[in-house]
């Protein structure tokens, strides 16, 4: 039952695509609730686009916009990759930058040298993951144009 659950939602590219934008949502509630005063989050939030967002007073239209923007790139990612053997791979992808979203939010928790070192490699492993995909399908695409 339970793996006939993961499957179909495992499948269902439109509900995994929910995943970033949520975790996304998470992030910044996490930030705010846990930064303390804006203040904090200008001097060391990572992201310079929150930060020039908080600066400016634009939060609001900038959450909007980058939940928009992971919703929709995830989903045309999985939607192309979705009947083929990468799909597993784009799952990987948008789970990792998911998980570290949320992990991103929960260093104001923290607050940490190790713990946002931790959250800097699962970035990398996201940037990693993207570069070995899209590698492996030019591979992939020569050796049947050759053939």
């Amino acid at each position: 039952m339970k793996s006939e659950i993961l499957g179909k939602l495992y499948g269902n590219y439109k509900f995994i695509a929910l995943a970033p934008a949520f975790a996304v949502i998470i992030d910044y509630a996490l930030t705010f609730y846990l930064a303390g005063d804006t203040s904090m989050i200008t001097t060391w939030e990572a992201s310079p686009f929150v930060r020039f967002a908080v600066i400016h007073n634009l939060m609001a239209p900038y959450l909007i916009a980058i939940v928009l923007f992971y919703y929709t790139a995830s989903y045309a990612v999985l939607k192309v990759l979705h009947n083929t053997d990468y799909y597993k791979f784009g799952v990987l992808l948008i789970l990792t930058l998911s998980f570290t979203h949320v992990f991103g939010g929960l260093s104001w928790y923290f607050r940490n040298a190790l713990y946002s070192n931790g959250v800097v490699a699962l970035s990398i492993l996201s940037v990693v993951i993207a570069v070995i995909l899209f590698g492996f399908s030019l591979l992939h695409e020569r050796s049947v144009t050759d053939s």
